[in-house]
């Protein structure tokens, strides 16, 4: 695919409400690539706004390059573009899981004691085990 044929197809997309998304070509540094920026809302999910419930609204944003050369039609940038929007809100979910009592957040993003209990999951070898069965056992629940 082309870059700039890329580029249109991402700036016409749409998400939820105030997100967006901006293309720009990025094949001087790396060929076939162009680099999205995502601008969303978010709550501020610091420590302390955790008991309040997170009142404070915030716009943020994320960036991340996606390999266009070889997509031959829109439905394979699409897939690459909906896997970044996952990492996004694999993010701010990490950001937001908290214990009741401390508020402290196992997996935060942004704090060393998360990024690494994140990752020593990631390694789990029961986790694709578990993750099998929790799509299977999703379904037909009454």
């Amino acid at each position: 695919m082309r870059i700039a044929t890329a580029i249109t197809l991402v700036e016409q997309l749409t998400y939820k409400p105030g997100w967006a998304f901006t293309a720009t070509d990025h094949s001087n540094r790396f060929e076939g690539v162009i680099k999205i920026r995502v601008d969303y809302p978010a709550r501020n999910s610091a420590r302390d706004q955790a008991e309040a419930g997170y009142p404070e609204e915030i716009v943020t944003y994320a960036e991340f390059p996606i390999l266009v050369g070889d997509c031959g039609d829109g439905l394979r940038l699409y897939r690459r573009l909906l896997a970044s929007i996952v990492e996004i809100e694999t993010h701010e979910a990490r950001e937001f899981l908290r214990l009741p009592e401390s508020n402290w957040a196992p997996f935060h993003p942004h704090r060393i004691d998360g990024m690494r209990n994140w990752a020593a999951m990631a390694h789990d070898p029961d986790a694709a085990v578990m993750q099998g069965l929790s799509r299977d056992l999703q379904f037909g629940i009454a």
